[in-house]
């Protein structure tokens, strides 16, 4: 009689084959994963985040290239497809360079520029980069669009295009400067103004520099200066500040209002700077203020600077405006203190207006008054007198 495969505790056929089924399936999970983990040790990869660009014929397209490996390793590199007339280089470490060598956890930084000649027409060209190791390689293709115009311009502007002020002034207006095109340019700068002004251009913050560079889509600030000469005449004046860089050129209009001139000068009518004065006595004194300025200075008020006690009153008090080329006498009423002893002071006269003051220094010498020498006269007479008396009367005894 035949016993059964499972009274016998024998496993059947059908039985082997699904437990050997299992086994290989198993085998295949494992297995499966770590196939292409073999693969990505072994692997080369070279990317750029903006694979597409648009540039204007004469510029040049840069891309930035991310090379990546699993075991660090050489890695060559070319362009192909470059266009005749076309120039490809691959830079890294400042340098033009043909290869990198990389690692998995330091890729190296590397750009490849293209030059795009100034006559190429406006059109798609594709250029392959190929990254070579050993049995390794990958490779990157590259579009660059030629367009006649690309988006984006240079441009200045000034938070106050217009300045006025006396002619000695020194003008400083700030300007910035935007690029707004699609890459980075060095720009020179230049300032001009009339005839014997003196006007300069400079990146703010430098003395010397006439040039600055500005990122894509940044701004710089350059601040523009102007000195007007000695003498010049009262209204407007242009200034005209250009910059050019990057194939692109900007210019700004800007203009300085000088309102005039203003200077005085206080003196005397005689030019004799000196007087005198008793003590607690009041002295008159005429002085004279003179606009030397192209413009009228205003809201004039005499003022003086004494030792202390005295007192100095002027007439007029105050003066509404001064017109350029005018004079206007003041008297002043000085009075020393009552115990003012005889000697020289100093009483210093100002001029103070809205736009411009003067001042100047009077010697004011105090004497005793004639009374008291006649008194004095007097008294030694008495004396003498009294003495004559005295030794005629009893001189005889």
């Amino acid at each position: 009689m035949r016993m059964s495969d499972r009274v016998s505790g024998r496993p059947g056929r059908r039985h082997v084959a699904g437990r050997l089924a299992l086994v290989l399936g198993l085998v295949a999970t494992v297995a499966g994963p770590a196939a292409p983990l073999a693969g990505a040790a072994e692997g080369l990869t070279v990317t750029t985040p903006f694979p597409a660009v648009v540039v204007e014929a004469g510029d040049t397209a840069s891309f930035r290239l991310s090379v990546d490996v699993a075991v660090a390793r050489r890695v060559d590199l070319r362009a192909t497809g470059v266009p005749s007339g076309w120039t490809a280089r691959f830079r890294g470490g400042g340098l033009v360079v043909d290869g990198a060598f990389v690692g998995p956890d330091d890729p190296p930084e590397i750009t490849l520029d293209v030059e795009v000649p100034d006559d190429a027409p406006a059109d798609s060209s594709t250029i392959t980069v190929e990254a070579a190791s050993g049995a390794l390689s990958d490779r990157l293709p590259l579009t660059i669009r030629v367009a006649e115009t690309v988006a984006g311009s240079v441009s200045l502007a000034s938070d106050f295009p217009e300045l006025r002020g006396p002619s000695d002034t020194t003008f400083t207006f700030n300007v910035t400067l935007s690029n707004d095109t699609a890459a980075e340019a060095a720009f020179a700068m230049d300032a001009t103004g009339p005839a014997g002004w003196t006007v300069t251009a400079r990146p703010a913050g430098q003395a010397q520099a006439t040039s600055t560079t500005v990122a894509a889509g940044g701004t710089g600030s350059i601040t523009v200066t102007a000195e007007a000469p000695t003498g010049v005449a009262a209204g407007t004046f242009p200034i005209a500040v250009t910059v050019s860089g990057g194939g692109e050129t900007a210019s700004l209009d800007l203009q300085v209002v000088i309102t005039g001139t203003y200077t005085l000068v206080v003196s005397t009518p005689d030019q004799v700077l000196s007087t005198t004065a008793n003590a607690g006595s009041t002295r008159s004194f005429q002085l004279t203020i003179t606009n030397t300025g192209t413009a009228p200075v205003t809201a004039l008020t005499p003022s003086a600077s004494t030792p202390t006690g005295w007192e100095v009153t002027f007439d007029p008090e105050t003066i509404a405006s001064l017109e350029p080329g005018a004079t206007q006498t003041v008297t002043a009423q000085i009075t020393p203190t009552g115990d003012a002893i005889a000697g020289d002071y100093d009483v210093t006269m100002t001029a103070s207006g809205a736009e411009a003051n003067d001042s100047v220094t009077v010697r004011v010498r105090v004497e005793t008054p004639q009374f008291w020498w006649i008194v004095g006269i007097v008294l030694i007479g008495a004396t003498f007198t009294g003495l004559y008396w005295v030794f005629r009367t009893y001189g005889r005894r």
